[in-house]
């Protein structure tokens, strides 16, 4: 069995990581949870730090409410035992841990994560060490994007070699990348010879984070009260458009948030000009019958949803994105601009809604990535973008 060490379980993804992990069907374990001191409350004395880990297992998934428990410093969850330790990533002795392992997971945050000093550190007792977000300083190895077609991709993805430590993008970009992914994948099914890129455009509604507060601290979107309040916001996702297609023209125009539970929702607007082999222009029927084989294929990246349910319907769901395919809410413009003058190339535009779960859905990403980092398959990843030593 596989051995990963969990670097903080505070925020959601650490603590829906630890409960949604299977060892048996997942390939490997968490074999050690590092994160920060918690504090006691002084009016329940009779508790302890564990107390309060736990609570933010079985509140991040109440159906584990009595397949979680405690034992001293040990987390049981599902019957797997899992150690926990409590200190400062940046000072304590990682050489202590029962390691050696596999993998470890930075789940701490993103200031963390884009601290490739830090991130070094975990190298003496991890194989590979991934990190939960996007980072410009460390190479990404996209979970949705894992054998995908290269040959529209502007920027392709190299053999990782000797790098051993990645960013897997942020939840949104994961989403977005789902979506990607099944265009990508469409280009295969339905002839395409040519597909280029002009602009891409991604829209979010995000629900609140726990990062969040009641009350006002400051005119930051996280640090506003988020009561009857939508909050305009910004995400990582723009980022990951820029690495991967830096001749087009990306925009993330909002990350409006709210307060919600998750899955939280995307709209993605892809414009691009294209040949099929055969001569042919696509349809939305057809793109949206590509998108279900894609779907069928590859469900932990997309999901179909058929029935428009509102967002509570796809909250368990562990796909990255769950792409509504009526006629509605997909749209598909062939030249648009009226472009297609037989001197210049029409641009078309490709409009997509989707369900994004920003927790659980992406914690199955992370998990599929690690499971594809243990397969020992070749690595292919996007460069590091800027240094950090």
């Amino acid at each position: 069995m596989k051995k990963a060490l969990l670097i903080g379980c505070g925020a959601e993804i650490g603590s829906l990581l630890v409960g949604m992990l299977d060892p048996d069907k997942d390939g490997f374990e968490i074999s050690a949870v590092l994160t920060n001191p918690l504090m006691a409350d002084a009016n329940h004395p009779g508790l302890v730090p564990m107390d309060s880990l736990l609570a933010r297992v079985v509140l991040a998934q109440p159906h584990l409410y009595g397949a979680a428990t405690a034992e001293g410093e040990t987390l049981i969850v599902n019957g797997n035992k899992i150690p926990i330790f409590f200190g400062d990533i940046f000072d304590y002795d990682l050489e202590s841990l029962p390691g050696p392992f596999d993998v470890c997971i930075v789940a701490t945050s993103k200031s963390h994560i884009g601290d490739k000093q830090l991130m070094q550190r975990f190298a003496g007792v991890a194989t590979y060490i991934v990190g939960v977000a996007e980072a410009l300083s460390l190479p990404a190895l996209y979970p949705g994007l894992i054998g995908a077609p290269e040959r529209h991709l502007t920027t392709k993805p190299v053999p990782a070699g000797d790098e051993r430590i990645f960013a897997l993008g942020s939840c949104q970009t994961n989403g977005w990348q789902a979506q990607l992914r099944g265009v990508l994948e469409m280009a295969e099914d339905l002839g395409i010879d040519k597909l280029e890129f002009k602009g891409l455009e991604v829209d979010i509604i995000h629900p609140d984070t726990p990062t969040g507060r009641l009350g006002t601290k400051s005119i930051s979107a996280r640090d506003q009260d988020p009561r009857n309040n939508f909050r305009p916001s910004f995400s990582q996702v723009n980022t990951s458009m820029s690495r991967m297609f830096p001749n087009s023209n990306n925009i993330n125009t909002i990350s409006l948030r709210t307060l919600t539970m998750p899955p939280g929702y995307q709209l993605c607007r892809f414009f691009f000009d294209y040949q099929c082999a055969d001569g042919s222009r696509l349809s939305g029927e057809g793109i949206a019958d590509s998108l279900r084989k894609t779907a069928n294929k590859l469900p932990t990246v997309l999901h179909i949803g058929e029935k428009p349910y509102g967002s509570r319907g796809y909250e368990f769901c562990e796909a990255a994105a769950v792409v509504l395919p009526q006629s509605a809410l997909l749209s598909f413009f062939d030249d648009p601009f009226s472009l297609g003058d037989g001197t210049s190339s029409p641009v078309s535009e490709l409009i997509t809604q989707a369900y994004v779960h920003n927790t659980r859905g992406y914690c199955r990403s992370v998990i599929e990535a690690i499971r594809h980092l243990n397969s020992g398959d070749a690595l292919r990843v996007y460069e590091a973008m800027e240094s950090n030593a």
